[in-house]
């Protein structure tokens, strides 16, 4: 289970990712989609922000991401063990 885990933590890693490389290239309702921890970022407001200010919110934004992942990860675990048998 814990390499099952890994998988979905990884995969969640992926959307922040493209959004670092692309930007605003990228649709806002698939970034919130697939990153629902990017909600966060709109902490940062549009005006300049300290580089330490925007790296603590990112990393939230990327933890919460994790979270929510793994929780969603081990709720489809459970519910396919569940229908296996």
């Amino acid at each position: 289970m814990t390499t099952y885990l890994i998988k979905w933590g990884l995969a969640s890693l992926i959307m922040p990712a493209l959004v670092w490389i692309f930007g605003r290239v990228l649709n806002d309702v698939l970034i919130l989609v697939f990153w629902p921890g990017s909600i966060a970022l709109m902490s940062l407001g549009a005006e300049k922000r300290p580089l330490g200010d925007v790296i603590y919110v990112w990393g939230v934004a990327i933890g919460l991401n994790i979270v929510l992942y793994l929780v969603i990860g081990l709720l489809v675990y459970y519910v396919m063990k569940l229908v296996r048998g």
